[in-house]
């Protein structure tokens, strides 16, 4: 037999009374003046150890015991069959190693998830997103683009329609791209640029045509933008930067609901700094098609290239312009140009005979 001192609450009234606890057998009985009462060990429900908090045991009926007797509380849990692992988590929470330890693992799961659930869950998002939802995030984010940021194209027609067959001669050759269309305008805020909207709406500025030196380069930026559409990039970056309302499209299943995301798209689009496997996913792609099409990789490089200059000199243009560096240029939305230029050259970028425009 074991007893323990603690104070009374019925449940009822703020009134404490102190009391006894006793076990006998299976019981637990409480005594004290005007208190008498016995039940079941199993019945009560013991708080486990929490740093020097005093102990509870609280009662079917809704009345409560507070008592400090560790021993005693510890002792009512074992016969219950139960607090192994509060004791465990009471000797971590008293050890500092074994706490900081847990902090270390708690900052690693987090970092885990943040690094690689977050990306999965936007994958499994973005490929579930029925086509008509998608259509409709591609036609109201060229729209809002429209208000935002383009002006209409001043290209020549002959021009533009030039190059509308050479985008449908692609779109034809490329299985995944039936449906994609490509969009025509001018922007003095973007520059030379490419942008990819969900649907496979593909938005070429003038600026990049006039800075194209021939179509094969404008084919090289195409057929990356492509691959970002084929990939669902642009959805997956939106997903991964809305924590809530990914989570809801994965785990409800609802996976309409992202089309309140739509009104933040355009900003995520010119201002995007995708992800290094984002990046390397399109390029891949381009240097896929270009490859079937015996188009040397130097042409997409040259293209880079230019562009990054293009976008050294337009960061350079005074305050007004740098206070616009995140809208300005292709490569706002394309990091780290000389890494890549390396490395899909690297991989037989030059083993292509040259070809004419």
């Amino acid at each position: 037999m074991s007893e323990a001192r603690g104070l009374f609450y019925d449940g009822i009234s703020s009134a404490q009374t102190a009391v006894t606890l006793v076990v006998e057998s299976k019981n637990l009985r409480v005594r004290g003046e005007g208190v008498e009462r016995t039940c079941s060990i199993h019945e009560v429900t013991v708080s486990p150890r929490l740093a020097t908090v005093r102990r509870s045991i609280r009662f079917p009926d809704g009345a409560l015991c507070e008592l400090s007797d560790e021993r005693f509380a510890d002792g009512l849990l074992r016969r219950q069959e139960r607090g192994r692992s509060s004791a465990a988590l009471h000797r971590w929470e008293k050890s500092l190693p074994r706490a900081l330890a847990a902090l270390v693992l708690t900052v690693a799961v987090i970092a885990a998830f943040v690094t690689y659930g977050i990306p999965a869950l936007a994958r499994k998002a973005a490929f579930a997103i029925p086509p008509s939802t998608e259509e409709s995030l591609g036609r109201e984010g060229l729209a809002l683009l429209d208000r935002m940021v383009f002006t209409p194209s001043q290209l020549p027609d002959a021009r533009r329609r030039e190059l509308t067959r050479l985008f449908a001669r692609m779109t034809r050759e490329l299985s995944y791209a039936g449906g994609y269309r490509i969009e025509f305008r001018r922007s003095d805020r973007l520059g030379a640029n490419a942008l990819a909207l969900p649907s496979g709406i593909i938005v070429v500025t003038d600026g990049l045509v006039t800075l194209a030196k021939n179509d094969d380069e404008i084919v090289a930026v195409l057929a990356h933008e492509m691959g970002h559409v084929r990939n669902r990039h642009a959805l997956r970056h939106i997903l991964q930067n809305s924590a809530t309302g990914l989570l809801l499209a994965t785990i409800t299943g609802d996976i309409t609901s992202v089309t309140s995301l739509s009104a933040g798209l355009p900003t995520a689009l010119v201002d995007a700094r995708f992800s290094r496997g984002f990046e390397v996913e399109a390029d891949d792609a381009a240097v896929e098609y270009l490859r079937g099409k015996r188009i040397p990789l130097s042409r997409y490089a040259d293209v880079l290239a230019r562009l990054e200059r293009d976008h050294q000199r337009r960061a350079g243009e005074g305050e007004d312009r740098k206070k616009e560096r995140s809208l300005s240029d292709y490569f706002s939305t394309h990091p780290a140009t000389d890494e890549r230029i390396r490395r899909f050259m690297a991989n037989g970028g030059g083993a292509d005979a040259p070809r004419g425009r």
